[in-house]
């Protein structure tokens, strides 16, 4: 978080604690009794420093405070603190004592009643700060009291924990397992923040001391801390000692600070982490009863091996000695001591599995060029189409640049193919540093949102994730315990992802209700957009494709539009072909023609299959076709026979060109065709305000829908033709999209900064 976010944030608890300001001047302890002494031991860390002696002085005004700034670096220039701010005593050590050590020389310096242990990297928010030196002085027998602590990104960080047990290794604050399962009941039961309602003070095994209310009495009672932990769990030390000599320890959340974690840490990364495991084990050997010396040798091998993992990780780190963006643009600011404007523009990271024919890659096609030039900065990562697929990449100019090909990011499942994609979505994002990854289709979202969680992980940076759900794989693509393998998967996921986007409102209640991939609140239903213009104007391009394909003028054209994959249920297509045909032909109507647009997997299997029929005089396979609109121009009807969708982009684009759609009730197709008249409806049927909808795998009745179709009012079939033109034009928009999507995406840069909406 940047000083522009902090100074949001700053903002938003500022209005969120007025009235706990109104009972601070109602009831504060007078200046007078008392004075509070603030210790911060810095290293290298004088750039945050600065803003942070700041905030003290703005939080604490109408306090009488001694501040003592220890300083472990001589190379920092923390000089720079004495013209600022004249009234800090500053101490210069010779070398890096420790944190710990450095504490008790500035403890030993002061002599105030209340003593308050901040880390450089800490900014007190707002001025209800003061409110926690009412309630020490209202119960005395509390001798530590920690504040809630924001991270950078606005949320609450696992400052009030329970004392370390074995498990703390793998459920702790910031391990894998905690980030993967943030509610599971080890973790809630170590993060005692997680039990806060958020205003009630609580008793708790210990707090951080990154912030923390210490009362002198406390500290002549329990001593000093403890100098053998040079850095690291010396807090959990003391509070422990607290608790053994009678000194109760309180989160305190009506006051908050936010922490900028690690920022000396990152500094030194192996050393740090070496600290912390021997600090660990010294907690262990000096508060755990005596053991066997076979356990203490587990111990020490389990500590041994988890440092070697996490060195594992964090070579990245060290290797590129990182220095992630924001925090460069927090040093520059910071140096100005003000907040300079919000960004102006957005880096947005888009990832698709392929740019196939399909409402998908028109649809990111759209976001990638229409999004407003002067807020965001897209760029698509697109993988290889599978054999037979259409390809759709021909939207993009060949030499743009702001198109990504990765060839092994592709549909199929392949090992090597897949960790060899995974990498480069993983060197695409640390090369751009988006803001926002946004992802559309599941194997873009698994890879793409696993690249970004290790991104996080490994550089301590905070990008935002989207996924939008074009259909899902949930039902009818595999087999039901394969089904149910993915749909957990998409739970998992669907936790590192901060915005979920249905594309419609039957999809939204699938994803919530009835899969529980994501919470309500984090599932935004925002409609596809399209431009619609090539499909408003189909009349001048009527009769070029029934001559393109020998059909004559007079004939009954019905169509259907998309992949030749198993989901699309073509096989349903041709069996109404055959029994409407047949009954077209004992009531002597006029000639009947089906065409089926699109190419695929079955494409051999289908035209075997038309032949079986006997309807290869009246079926016409025409493959893909790059002119759609000239489709919809000379159609009469067209049908969609789909057992799982998600928005079809089909029946809008028909909706757009004046063409009448039958189909079957698959996903978003309800929310495209509207309510249901049941007193014109029949058993094979239903009559809706847009269409008609049939049931899956249900030929005869929806033949009977084609035959209802066909015999129609004329008056009647224009005015609800009429209605679905209107409908799609208002809802489908690529004016609307556009807009929803900025609105989505400009909220979560926001959200980072609105503290209330972080529990």
């Amino acid at each position: 978080m940047d000083s522009v976010e902090f100074g949001i944030l700053n903002s938003e608890c500022r209005i969120q604690t007025n009235n706990m300001q109104r009972h601070k001047k109602n009831c504060r302890i007078p200046n007078s009794e008392f004075q509070i002494d603030i210790i911060i031991v810095n290293y290298n860390s004088t750039d945050y420093l600065i803003p942070c002696l700041q905030t003290i002085y703005k939080a604490l005004s109408d306090w009488s405070v001694n501040i003592f700034v220890q300083d472990n670096s001589d190379n920092d220039e923390v000089d720079r603190v004495g013209p600022l701010f004249p009234k800090v005593h500053i101490t210069k050590n010779s070398c890096n004592i420790g944190f710990g050590a450095a504490v008790n020389k500035a403890l030993k310096q002061s002599s105030a009643p209340y003593a308050v242990l901040l880390n450089p990297d800490s900014y007190i928010v707002d001025e209800s700060f003061g409110t926690i030196f009412d309630y020490m002085q209202a119960h005395p027998d509390v001798g530590i009291v920690g504040p809630r602590i924001y991270d950078a990104d606005g949320a609450v960080q696992g400052s009030a924990r329970s004392f370390p047990t074995p498990l703390t290794a793998l459920f702790g604050r910031n391990t894998l397992v905690t980030k993967l399962f943030p509610n599971n009941p080890i973790t809630t039961a170590n993060l005692l923040t997680k039990q806060s309602d958020g205003i009630t003070p609580m008793e708790v095994d210990w707090v951080s001391g990154a912030c923390m209310i210490v009362r002198r009495k406390a500290i002549e009672d329990v001593g000093y801390f403890d100098e053998r932990f040079f850095m690291y769990w010396e807090d959990a030390d003391w509070c422990r000692r607290m608790w053994q000599d009678g000194w109760k320890v309180v989160y305190f959340p009506k006051s908050s600070v936010v922490h900028y974690v690690g920022v000396s840490s990152k500094q030194l990364i192996p050393r740090t982490l070496i600290e912390f495991h021997k600090s660990s084990y010294r907690l262990f050997a000096k508060h755990s009863k005596s053991f066997h010396w076979i356990v203490n040798s587990l111990v020490i091998a389990s500590l041994a091996l988890r440092l070697c993992i996490v060195l594992i990780f964090s070579i990245p780190r060290i290797r590129l000695k990182v220095q992630p963006a924001r925090q460069a643009q927090e040093k520059n600011t910071q140096e100005k001591a003000g907040y300079p404007e919000k960004r102006s523009k957005y880096q947005i990271l888009r990832l698709i599995a392929r740019l196939n024919i399909g409402g998908p890659a028109i649809h990111v096609h759209l976001l990638t060029k229409g999004l407003n030039p002067s807020r965001f900065e897209s760029t698509l990562v697109a993988g290889q189409i599978s054999p037979k697929e259409g390809d759709m990449s021909y939207l993009f100019d060949p030499a743009d640049t702001n198109l990504i090909f990765i060839p092994d990011l592709q549909r199929e499942l392949n090992l090597l193919k897949d960790i060899r994609a995974f990498s480069k979505i993983l060197k695409i994002i640390y090369m751009k540093k988006p803001d926002i990854v946004h992802t559309h289709t599941a194997k873009a979202g698994f890879s793409a949102k696993l690249a970004v969680f290790l991104y996080n992980l490994l550089f301590g940076m905070r990008i935002k994730t989207v996924h939008t759900f074009h259909g899902h794989i949930f039902r009818y693509y595999f087999s039901e315990s394969r089904s149910l393998i993915f749909i957990r998967i998409e739970r998992l996921l669907a936790k590192m992802t901060d915005a979920v986007i249905a594309i419609s409102d039957s999809q939204k209640e699938e994803l919530v209700d009835v899969f529980k991939i994501a919470p309500s609140g984090k599932v935004k239903t925002i409609s596809l957009g399209f431009d619609l213009h090539p499909f408003l104007k189909t009349g001048v391009l009527k009769g070029n494709f029934r001559r393109k394909f020998g059909i004559a003028d007079d004939a009954l054209l019905i169509g259907i539009i998309g992949r030749l994959v198993p989901i699309k249920n073509h096989r349903m297509f041709l069996d109404v072909a055959r029994l409407f045909s047949d009954l077209n032909r004992a009531e002597k109507k006029n000639n009947v023609k089906f065409v089926i647009v699109g190419d695929g997997e079955l494409n051999s299997e289908l035209q075997t299959y038309c032949r079986e029929l006997n309807l290869s005089d009246d079926v016409i396979f025409c493959g893909w076709m790059r002119d759609v609109p000239s489709v919809y121009a000379d159609l009469d009807i067209l049908a969609m026979t789909s057992l799982n969708e998600g928005t079809p982009v089909s029946i809008i684009e028909a909706m757009a060109a004046s063409v009448p759609v039958i189909a079957t009730e698959a996903g978003g197709v309800l929310d495209l065709l509207g309510e249901v008249d049941e007193t014109a409806s029949s058993n094979g049927f239903r009559v809706c305000q847009r269409g008609l909808l049939c049931n899956k795998n249900d030929a005869p009745g929806f033949a009977g829908g084609l035959k209802y179709m066909v015999a129609m009012d004329n008056n009647a079939k224009n005015g609800y033709i009429e209605y679905a033109r209107q409908f799609v034009m208002q809802k489908y928009s690529q004016e609307q999209l556009l807009g929803n999507i900025e609105s989505l995406y400009l909220e979560l840069m926001n959200e980072e900064c609105v503290v209330g909406n972080t529990e």
